[in-house]
């Protein structure tokens, strides 16, 4: 047992007596040391400071917070103690704290059997080998739809019908996730990192609906954040929105955080959505197609960027039209065997004198979506072959065939 100096322990019982926590406008709870100056209060935890005005402050409430006190006692523990260590994780896990899980992850990184701590984070021990709940249902052919575990045709069937349902899920829950989501479309990026903090506080389940208005927030960094969470959940309600973003949005930071959350999903039929838009009437919808299918790298991709160009780039139709002049003739008689024929049926022909001309209507768009527009085309061929042919179709071709590319069929 360490002894404590008298005056060290009233040091102490002055410093967990000045620790703060804020409570911001929107209800975000901020616990550190505060310092408050003119227009500002400054809340310092763990060696981070936030900063916030004023006007958002709801009110400062004293005295030591649970995160603080948990600071307080990781500090105080050996780097070595295991028992220690769990011991912490318990009472974190007993008040609620978000810092609950990294500490017995940090109880795993000293004992890696810890059978305790891998059972609280939810793994399970098969064929000797520790794995986690979702991935054990994963391997057994289960995906997450709605919040729920089923088998993919009856999620296909539900999101397909309409009938796709979220899990249930507590008031209190539903309640706090929109708060947090509201927190986080703030112009503030302070309040937005405060809340981002609380986003593993809740239920997957409460957060997926909620944090879609986050892809249409203005912040590029909060667009990128719901994307995140969308592929650390996994649930496939949210897959037709990552679609959506991946082709749509105006950042090519949040397109490219799409592709990768959508590739985390391991769906080969997410292939078809951009596989149809490559086949749009827009120019734009079809650049960014092509860009999806190279991010997605499926080898079918090739076939039907291929398919696109064979049928013309750009939308409009061809036309022609002719000037000159035309002259009809007798070219020959057909003279029928007849008792009382007298004249042959005379064969009537034409010439034609002129110039035809043959044209390409580009439209609204302009010649630069055409250039643009062939370059996205060679460059997703480019990236998912390997190849360098620029604007070489054929070769392309040629490489598809020998390597027995798969074909695709649009229906």
């Amino acid at each position: 047992m360490r002894f404590v100096p008298a005056f060290a322990a009233c040091l102490l019982l002055v410093a967990a007596s000045e620790a703060d926590t804020v409570v911001l406008t929107n209800g975000i709870q901020v616990p550190g040391s505060v310092v408050e100056t003119d227009g500002e209060v400054a809340v310092t935890l763990d060696g981070k400071v936030r900063r916030f005005k004023k006007s958002r402050v709801a009110t400062i409430k004293r005295g030591e917070s649970d995160a603080e006190a948990f600071v307080r006692r990781r500090d105080a523990l050996d780097d070595a103690d295991t028992a220690g260590w769990f011991k912490l994780a318990l009472w974190a896990r007993a008040e609620k704290l978000r810092t609950a899980d990294a500490t017995l992850q940090r109880v795993l990184e000293l004992d890696t059997d810890h059978r305790a701590a891998r059972r609280l984070l939810g793994f399970e021990k098969v064929d000797g080998a520790w794995v986690s709940g979702d991935d054990l249902r994963r391997k057994k052919g289960f995906v997450l739809a709605g919040g729920r575990w089923m088998l993919p045709a009856e999620a296909d069937r539900l999101m397909r019908d309409g009938h796709m349902k979220q899990a249930t899920v507590t008031k209190e829950h539903v309640a706090r996730a929109k708060e947090v989501v509201e927190a986080l479309r703030d112009d503030d990026q302070e309040v937005r990192d405060a809340a981002a903090e609380f986003l593993t506080e809740l239920p997957d389940a409460a957060l997926v609906r909620p944090l879609r208005k986050l892809l249409h927030s203005k912040h590029v960094d909060t667009r990128i954040l719901a994307i995140k969470q969308f592929g650390r959940i996994g649930d496939r309600v949210a897959l037709p929105w990552l679609i959506h973003t991946r082709m749509f949005d105006a950042s090519a930071d949040v397109r490219n955080a799409a592709a990768r959350s959508i590739k985390g999903f391991g769906d080969a039929d997410i292939f078809y959505p951009y596989a149809r838009a490559l086949f749009s009437k827009s120019p734009v919808a079809r650049i960014q197609a092509a860009e999806a299918l190279a991010a997605l790298g499926d080898p079918r991709g090739v076939d039907i960027v291929l398919q696109r160009v064979s049928i013309g780039i750009g939308a409009s139709p061809r036309a022609n039209i002719m000037v000159g002049r035309q002259n009809s003739y007798i070219q020959d008689f057909d003279v029928e065997i007849a008792q009382a024929a007298a004249i042959g049926d005379p064969i009537v022909n034409t010439i034609r004198d002129g110039i035809i001309l043959d044209y390409k209507v580009l439209g609204g768009y302009g010649e630069q979506w055409i250039v643009r527009e062939r370059n996205a085309y060679a460059d997703a061929l480019k990236d998912l072959t390997g190849r360098d042919y620029g604007t070489k179709w054929s070769q392309y071709r040629r490489y598809a065939d020998e390597r027995e590319l798969p074909r695709v069929k649009l229906q």
